[in-house]
């Protein structure tokens, strides 16, 4: 007998309660046809939720006015239904509720109502809300909506519609808020809307493919208070006629594709309080006219190409809380005017091309918390007076030409969070007073030239977590006064002048992770006690003049991942308590004179895939077969040792793209495998009994490898005699035909100049054996195969002749472009290296003159938009393992890599508020005319339940599932605290996920309780 599974009970229980609905309706005649029209409601729902809810709505009253949600008229009609948040589970928007012609509000927000809106609704004259947001509403928006006359609120965002705009919106001419955000509306914005003199709020922001240009007649609706188009495919230009707009408080065209130049008519809006205008096209100058808004609070016009000065009257907005003018062309001086902006709380002004000294009248902000000033040519000194600003928490200015000393009034910046003064020109000592700061917790002052000692008072500062004073001229020893400072995470002091010992001390920072000290002067013995740095993943050691014998108590780095220690004067064995760095991607003990056979152990370590270099040191003996398990080992050198032997093992090594065996005294055949067949013989250089065979047994001829080297550089030198013979007659054919050359490229079309770019010569560099050409990646890069485009460059699907598939991303060419080159193969050799599951790894990259490819793995799932779009399935357990899978991948950016990868435009707690709403932005925008952060917080502070926030797709659950994803709502505010000093690290976000999961078998214990508790509002 077949059983009978639980869903299938419940269903059937469903069917039956709702044909007894049903059957009491047509049974009770008493009942009005208002209440029989409500009853449709029950018929729709697909879950016994409803029905529990609606309690109180009984077929057997005569009428429905004590019904929960309902309101009538003296007449006994129904002119009010309000059931926001009650979760009805609607399959779709009864059509029968078009019968109830008196009713004026009707909202059913937040009630997870899937299906379309009926366009019978629009026969409802008397309406004057319908709010139907926050749902799974699809398909289009009706035109019959346009017939409610009597409508002031139309309310149909956050659902899934589609399709254009109606028009016939515009007859709507009592309409006062219409908001339509976060859905997936199409088409342009249509012009007749101008028509709309009663609008205050019009929000159409967050639907990606909402394009065309903004109609200049949204400026006849002059009583409109809130326009927010952001996050849409919008292009074109602001219209001038948006300066009538007299009553707008909030303008928000971020993230789109406008372009053009600020009007200067913006100025004319008096009440303007937000001008939102980031992540744009915008081009030109800023308008001085935008000085006249006395009430503006913020204005944030980053990451557009903005030209000329920040004009001086920027400080007759007396009110500005926020300025965020980087990421632009912007040049000159910074305004010593600004100074004047007594309430300005942050100051963003960062990756300019600004010139001149910092202004001593920024110290008169004395509100300011957030200096950002870094990636400029700014010069000069650091004004004292800077000293003034009692509630600064964050100032970075690192990446100019600034000069002088650190200023010791930064001591009385007791608010002082983050200091990053780094790659500028400074000089002198660091002052002690810094170190007084106790709640500093990053201070960062590389590559500068500063001198003197660390002073042992930098123990005082215990609130420090990361300290980086690399490539200085700071000199003497290292104080052992540093193992205080018991919350430090980074240590990095490399490219000094440090001399003596290491301080055993250092080994008393437990939650140390980082501890880089190389190229200075340390001398002795590497201190055994380090190995008590249980929580270390990166040490470097190397270009020092470390004595001794590497401490076995190395072997307790459970969590290390790169051991540096080249370039020193240890001596002994390899230690074979090496083969407990499980973690371990990268070992250099290069440039010593260790001594010995290569230990067999060396072969547990299967997570090795960067580098193993033990070059120029005195070991011996043959190689251990037990190395065949470095299968991830993508470089390898052993050269300048006294190795003997065979090297066939070597041709186990599937992963290598680089290998040196060079100058010791291996024998016997080359291995016949594809990466040593294509192997350059500088590889193999002074190894004389190494031979070609054509088995990789056996010696294929009496040749040994020299001959063979002889036999190349004789074929090489012909190569190049008939190459010179041959450009010169492709010369002399070039100036034959110049002048029919130059006919052709005349006819050329602009496609032409994409093939121009390609055919620059191209540098391939892979970071793992990678079985194709940069032909095969050219061939790829067409149209059909784009699978997605962002604000860094476009991302092509390509399937290589192997069958492989990778993903290839194409940057988009930037300013200072031929400055960032080294920059560029910089950051992306460190990406390169990069091994973590949460991370897409990097294949290798190729660049010319004009063009810059990187290539990945190839991902089918897609992004995280595309997965909370499109997957209507994607519950809690899903969402939860992709919020900590990411977390993760940032941790180690943010605190393993070296140095730190940190994301500007990425922000965790952003992401963690997209994965529990669901909603639909292309980047952490919601479009409404607020970032998803103040759409959080807005809702919060008007007393809705927090579970409001989450995606309808996630309620219904057990209440422990509920906790869990409030807690996750938590932590994502947290994240997004306006102060840096109260947000966590990433290390502390994921352990903070970590102790939200309950476990499964505590699911359902609490089932019987209430999904949500009473709120009293009181």
């Amino acid at each position: 007998m077949r059983k009978v599974s639980p869903i299938s009970i419940t269903s059937l229980f469903f069917s039956f309660l709702s044909m007894a609905i049903l059957g009491s309706i047509s049974l009770t005649t008493s009942l009005s046809p208002d209440g029989k029209a409500l009853l449709s409601l029950l018929a729709t729902t697909s879950t016994s939720s409803s029905l529990g809810l609606l309690h109180s709505w009984d077929p057997s009253h005569p009428t429905p006015c004590s019904w929960q949600g309902v309101t009538c008229s003296p007449q006994g009609r129904i002119i009010s239904l309000s059931l926001p948040n009650t979760f009805l589970n609607l399959t779709s928007v009864p059509p029968e509720l078009s019968s109830l012609t008196s009713l004026q509000l009707l909202n059913l927000s937040s009630a997870n109502i899937s299906g379309s809106i009926p366009p019978s609704l629009g026969a409802l004259s008397s309406l004057r809300l319908l709010d139907l947001s926050s749902n799974s509403l699809s398909g289009p928006i009706p035109p019959q909506l346009g017939t409610m006359s009597s409508l002031q609120f139309l309310l149909l965002n956050s659902n899934r519609l589609s399709g254009p705009i109606p028009a016939t919106l515009a007859n709507l001419t009592s309409l006062q808020v219409l908001c339509l955000q976060d859905n997936l509306l199409n088409g342009s914005i249509p012009s007749q809307l101008g028509s709309l003199f009663s609008l205050q709020q019009f929000r159409i922001g967050g639907n990606p493919y909402l394009t065309g240009q903004l109609p200049p007649q949204l400026g006849l609706m002059t009583n409109l208070t809130t326009f927010g188009a952001a996050a849409t495919g919008l292009s074109g230009t602001i219209p001038s006629k948006f300066g009538n707009l007299v009553n707008l408080q909030t303008l928000a065209l971020y993230d789109t594709d406008i372009s053009g130049s600020v009007p200067p008519e913006l100025g004319s809006c008096s009440e303007l309080r937000n001008l939102y205008l980031h992540m744009n096209k915008i081009t030109g100058l800023i308008p001085p006219e935008l000085g006249r808004l006395q009430k503006l609070t913020s204005l944030l016009l980053w990451g557009n190409l903005l030209t000329g000065t920040v004009p001086g009257e920027l400080a007759n907005c007396s009110a500005l809380v926020v300025l965020d003018l980087s990421a632009n062309k912007l040049s000159g001086e910074i305004p010593r005017e600004l100074g004047r902006l007594t309430v300005l709380e942050q100051l963003h002004l960062s990756d300019n091309m600004l010139t001149g000294p910092i202004p001593e009248e920024v110290s008169n902000c004395s509100s300011l918390t957030t200096l950002q000033l870094d990636k400029n040519a700014l010069s000069g000194s650091i004004p004292w007076q800077i000293g003034n600003l009692k509630s600064l928490q964050s100032l970075f200015s690192w990446d100019n030409s600034l000069t002088g000393a650190i200023p010791g009034s930064f001591g009385n910046c007791t608010e002082l969070y983050a200091l990053d003064l780094s790659k500028n020109r400074l000089t002198g000592a660091i002052p002690e007073e810094i170190f007084g700061l106790n709640k500093l917790s990053k201070l960062l002052l590389l590559g500068n030239s500063l001198t003197g000692r660390l002073p042992p008072s930098v123990a005082n500062c215990q609130s420090l977590v990361r300290l980086r004073l690399g490539e200085n001229q700071l000199s003497g020893e290292i104080p052992r006064e540093i193992g205080k400072l018991q919350n430090l995470v980074f240590l990095d002091l490399y490219t000094n002048h440090f001399s003596g010992k290491l301080p055993s001390e250092i080994a008393n920072i437990t939650v140390l992770e980082l501890l880089d000290v190389h190229n200075n002067h340390i001398t002795g013995e590497i201190p055994p006690q380090l190995g008590e740095l249980m929580n270390l993943e990166q040490l470097d050691l190397s270009e020092n003049s470390f004595t001794g014998e590497i401490p076995a108590s190395f072997g307790n780095f459970s969590y290390l991942n790169k051991l540096i220690l080249n370039n020193n004067l240890l001596t002994g064995l390899l230690p074979t308590s090496i083969k407990n760095l499980q973690k371990l991607t990268l070992l250099d003990m290069s440039g010593n004179s260790l001594s010995g056979p290569i230990p067999p152990e060396i072969g547990s370590l299967t997570s090795l895939a960067i580098n193993l270099d033990l070059s120029s040191n005195k070991l011996v003996g043959e190689l251990p077969q037990e190395m065949s398990g470095l299968t991830q080992l993508e470089s390898l050198d052993l050269s300048s040792n006294m190795l003997r032997g065979g090297i066939e093992v070597l041709g186990l090594l599937t992963s290598l793209t680089s290998l040196n065996i060079s100058f010791n005294n291996f024998s016997g055949p080359i291995p016949v495998t594809p990466f040593f067949r294509t192997l350059s013989s500088n590889s193999y250089f002074q190894n004389p009994d190494l031979c070609q065979s054509f088995d990789g047994y056996t010696c294929s001829s009496d040749l040994v490898r020299r001959t063979a080297i002889r036999s190349i550089k004789t074929v090489a030198l012909v190569c190049v005699i008939l190459g010179s013979v041959t450009l010169l007659f492709v010369a002399l054919w070039i100036l034959v035909n110049r002048n029919r050359k130059f006919a052709a490229e005349k006819a050329l079309t602009i496609s032409s100049s994409i093939s121009d770019e390609f055919s620059y010569p191209w540098t391939f560099v892979p970071f793992q054996k990678l079985n194709f050409t940069i032909d095969n990646i050219l061939q790829c890069l067409t149209d059909e195969n784009v699978i997605g485009k962002g604000c860094s460059g476009i991302v092509y699907k390509a399937e290589m002749p192997n069958g492989e598939l990778i993903a290839v991303k194409k940057l988009w060419k930037r300013k200072k472009e031929e400055e960032l080159i080294d920059t560029f193969e910089s950051e992306i050799q460190i990406l390169g290296h990069i091994r973590h599951r949460n991370i897409v790894k990097l294949l290798g990259y190729c660049s010319n003159k004009c063009v810059k490819l990187l290539l990945y793995n190839y991902i089918s799932n897609g992004n995280l938009q595309q997965l909370l779009q499109e997957n209507r399935n994607l519950d809690w357990e899903t969402r939860y393992r992709i919020a900590l899978g990411s977390a993760q991948g940032l941790a180690y950016l943010h605190h393993d890599c070296i140095p730190a990868i940190l994301h500007r435009d990425v922000n965790f707690g952003v992401v963690l508020l997209e994965i529990l709403s669901g909603r639909s932005a292309i980047e952490p925008m919601v479009g409404d005319g607020l970032h998803i952060v103040e759409w959080v917080k807005k809702k919060m502070a008007s007393f809705e339940p927090a579970i409001n926030i989450l995606d309808p797709k996630l309620r219904g659950m057990p209440d422990q599932m509920v906790q869990e994803m409030l807690q996750t709502l938590g932590i994502a505010m947290f994240c997004v605290n306006s102060s840096p000093l109260e947000r966590p690290t990433m290390k502390e976000v994921v352990a903070f996920l970590m102790e939200v999961k309950s476990p499964p078998e505590e699911w359902g214990k609490t089932a019987q309780q209430p999904l949500i508790k009473p709120v009293n509002h009181g």
